[in-house]
């Protein structure tokens, strides 16, 4: 019964979030479009955990209560688990201070989308800078990515364990916490991605395509990075 309540409740937030995105005139994955219009692995980690996270509280609730639990409310979330909230929203606030910085300062290195330079999923951990932005592969954004999904896959199999074993919804006194080494390593993967974005010398604009400075002022791109797909 929690594990159906799960899944229900995160299509509902999934569905909201893809509605919310194409009511805004985005694409499905807007809610991972940062201000530079690119797809952003900062906003990837906290749709993340808050995807996995929110939907699971929801389902022991409601597991509770179709199993006529006299207090619903009765079960635990463990301070690890609000440590990964605040973890991913804390890093998600460096990340944005430092991008912001950067947009002011270097507008003419920081590479951009628009709707004539498409944004692209494997800007998720691409370069963002230079002449090679969204041509080479970010190595601590690849880190950050691939911990970010192994460490997730690893705690939904945990939790829909533990929730299975279990037996009834009555049992199930809390979501399952976050062991010392799981958050000493999503710590550390963290902050080698904030401090691989602090500001750094220019490289030089990415060549062709949009930048934060074009997109500030209108300017058209002649030669987009990632083109529309031309229709047939």
């Amino acid at each position: 019964m929690v594990i159906i309540a799960w899944i229900v409740s995160t299509f509902l937030l999934v569905g909201f979030a893809v509605a919310l995105a194409i009511r805004l005139g985005l694409k499905p994955l807007g809610i991972l479009l940062d201000a530079r219009g690119r797809y952003s692995l900062t906003h990837f980690q906290v749709v993340t955990w808050t995807s996995i996270l929110l939907p699971m509280i929801s389902g022991v609730f409601w597991g509770r209560i179709l199993a006529d639990a006299g207090n619903p409310l009765q079960f635990t979330v463990p301070n690890e688990v609000l440590g990964v909230l605040g973890l991913s929203l804390g890093s998600a606030v460096a990340a944005t201070v430092v991008k912001s910085y950067k947009n002011v300062n270097q507008p003419e290195s920081v590479s951009a989308s628009d709707a004539h330079d498409l944004p692209r999923l494997s800007q998720i951990v691409t370069l963002e800078e230079g002449p090679y932005a969204d041509k080479l592969i970010d190595v601590a954004k690849f880190q950050q990515f691939s911990v970010t999904l192994i460490l997730a896959a690893s705690y939904i199999a945990s939790a829909a364990t533990q929730f299975t074993n279990a037996g009834s919804p009555l049992k199930v006194n809390g979501i399952p916490s976050f062991s010392p080494t799981f958050l000493a390593l999503l710590g550390i993967s963290h902050a080698g991605y904030v401090a691989g974005k602090i500001p750094s010398p220019s490289y030089g604009a990415p060549a062709p395509g949009m930048t934060v400075e074009k997109l500030n002022t209108g300017t058209p791109v002649i030669s987009p990075r990632n083109p529309p797909a031309r229709r047939k």
